[in-house]
Formats: C-alpha cells, sequence, structure tokens
C-alpha cells in the first residue's frame, strides 16, 4: 500500500506526535498505541499517547500503559496518529482538538472508517490494527522490542477472539509467530486476558444472564445491564467485557445484543453475530465496527432505543433468511 510507504516516512522525519484512539479502548487500541509509542521513543521522537479515558486493568501489565494519560491538551504543531478509530467521534472530547491537525494520519482495520485523515492507511482485511502497525514498524526497517511484541500481541489476540474469529487469517498467524520469536509469552498474556477475572464480573454475569429475552423464533438475543445493577454486583463497565458473546453464543442466535443503560439519556449498544454483517446495523445509530462485532450509542430513553434496534435486526434477519421471517 503506497500509504505505508508515506507514513513510514513521516513518522521517520518528524519529531512530536501525539498517539490517539478510542474511548472505551480495547487490547487492539492499547495495544497498537504502545507498540507504535515505543517505536517513535526509540527513534528518539518526542511522543505522548492519550485515549479518552483510563487504560482498562487487564492492559496495565503492559509495559508504558502508565504513560497512556486521559486528557489533552493539543500544541496544534505536532504530528496526530490515530489508531484503531473508526471516525473521529469515537475520540470523544479529544477529537475536535486534533482534528486540524497539520497532519493526521489515520491507521485502522474497521469496514466502517470514514477516512478522516490527511493520510489514512485502512486496511479492513487485517484482523487487528495491530497488524498494520507491525508492517508499519516493518517498513520503517524497526524490529519489535519484546514488550512492543507484547503489545502487538495483545492487539492480536483480543480483536480475534484468541484468534478463533473470521477476521483471522493466515497472515494474523505468521504475525504472531514473529512476535513469539521476539519475545512475547502467549500463555501468560492469554491468561490475563482471557482467563482471569474479577469476582464483581463474575456475580454480574449471574445477574445479567436473567435478563436474557430471545425474538424473532430464538434467532435475536438480548441481554440487559444497567448502572444499578453495575452498582450492586460491585462492578464497573469494564467488567462487562464479554458480555455480549454470551447472547449470540446461544445455538441458533443469528444476532445478539447487549444493553447498558447506565448513561444519562445516552444507551450504549453492542452487536455481535456469528454469520451476518451487522456493521451496516450499527451505522443506522451513527456506530460501526467491524462485520460480526460493531457498537453504538442511542440517545434517548431505552424502550424506544431497544424498540429501534430490534426492528433493525429483525429486517437484517428477514433479508439473510428470506421473506418467511414474520413478526417478533
Amino acid at each position: 500500500m503506497p500509504e505505508l510507504k508515506q507514513i513510514a516516512e513521516l513518522l521517520t522525519r518528524g519529531n512530536s506526535f501525539y498517539l490517539l484512539s478510542h474511548m472505551l479502548p480495547d487490547g487492539d487500541s492499547i495495544g497498537s498505541l504502545l507498540a507504535l509509542g515505543e517505536a517513535l521513543k526509540r527513534l528518539g521522537k518526542k511522543v505522548r499517547m492519550v485515549i479518552p479515558g483510563e487504560v482498562p486493568r487487564r492492559y496495565r501489565f503492559l509495559k508504558g500503559s502508565e504513560e497512556i494519560a486521559g486528557e489533552l491538551s493539543f500544541d496544534g504543531r505536532s504530528t496526530v496518529v490515530v489508531l484503531d478509530c473508526s471516525d473521529l467521534g469515537r475520540l470523544g472530547e479529544l477529537g475536535p482538538q486534533v482534528e486540524k491537525a497539520p497532519v493526521l494520519i489515520n491507521i485502522d482495520h474497521h469496514v466502517s472508517n470514514r477516512y478522516f485523515g490527511t493520510v489514512n492507511l485502512v486496511d479492513s482485511s487485517a484482523g487487528a490494527a495491530g497488524e498494520i502497525v507491525f508492517r508499519l514498524l516493518a517498513e520503517m526497517g524497526l524490529e519489535p522490542t519484546p514488550s512492543m511484541a507484547t503489545a502487538l500481541y495483545v492487539a492480536l489476540a483480543t480483536d480475534t477472539g484468541s484468534f478463533k474469529y473470521d477476521n483471522t487469517t493466515s497472515n494474523t498467524h505468521r504475525i504472531a509467530a514473529d512476535l513469539v520469536e521476539r519475545g512475547c509469552r502467549p500463555g501468560l498474556i492469554s491468561r490475563r486476558l482471557f482467563d482471569l477475572r474479577t469476582l464483581p464480573s463474575f456475580i454480574l454475569l449471574k445477574e445479567v444472564l436473567p435478563t436474557l429475552e430471545l425474538y424473532s423464533r430464538r434467532r435475536i438475543a438480548i441481554l440487559t445491564v444497567s448502572r444499578d445493577l453495575l452498582e450492586r454486583c460491585g462492578a464497573v463497565e469494564e467488567d462487562m467485557g464479554g458480555l455480549v458473546n454470551y447472547s449470540v453464543n446461544i445455538e441458533g442466535v443469528e444476532i445478539g445484543v447487549l444493553f447498558y443503560t447506565g448513561e444519562r439519556e445516552e444507551i450504549k449498544v453492542g452487536i455481535r453475530s456469528r454469520r451476518l454483517d451487522i456493521s451496516g446495523l450499527a451505522e443506522k445509530f451513527g456506530g460501526g465496527g467491524h462485520a460480526k462485532a460493531a457498537g453504538c450509542r442511542i440517545p434517548g430513553a431505552y424502550p424506544p432505543a431497544k424498540a429501534a434496534v430490534l426492528k433493525e435486526a429483525h429486517a437484517l434477519l428477514r433479508e439473510a433468511t428470506g421473506p418467511e421471517e414474520k413478526g417478533f
């Protein structure tokens, strides 16, 4: 991709960089941020890494995670690199500060990317933004250190669901093998990311499963979490990670949805599917994501938000399965 070479040259020539990623960060956003940040610092660049909010607890074992700030005071001159972010709106309050940066580099793999950068490196065939960062480092002639390899392995492992989602390719495995050879420890990473959970997250799971609702001949499954429920379980938003998968893992379910009603006048929605492309469903509500994993935020109250999502989910099912699919 010509943009790969162009961005490699921009990063090599520049001196000062702000690296940003999206709100509610995941392993791909944090891992990509840390790997590229360390690479630039090793070249003697001035680097500031920022996300809107805190680094989730499960990623704080990564080297450099304590250096990621939650607020931004942009100097108006530095090059800005936005990683794993489909649009500037996902940067929250950081977006308006950097949208007029002299150089805005957009590195992403979401099919819903809005191409908001002055230079855009978007590859929807990549399993994770970390794959693109890996190629970028190679283009710059940089070999990942063990800590960079660990960060990139976290990026790949989380966005591919521990290498079991459909976005996992032979190239994903080749990169993962290279990262292992460079010093990352898959066993340790897997335990920290996928095995260890807080006690409140287990209590939350026990309380959320009874909210299960099935629609459209049990092909749509819905789970609901409220702020009150979180507080009763002693949980935080981070503890909701992975809950939406319980809805779509039910045999026969085509579309799984998790509603979070904790924010005032806004409903957060996570959507999953094993077979259907639900990215367009999320886009109808201003969201986006991957073909099988997407999300959105809907202003207003829960009942109308739920009804609207159900209507679109039902329409998607009908389009995929034919006119015989009627009613809820």
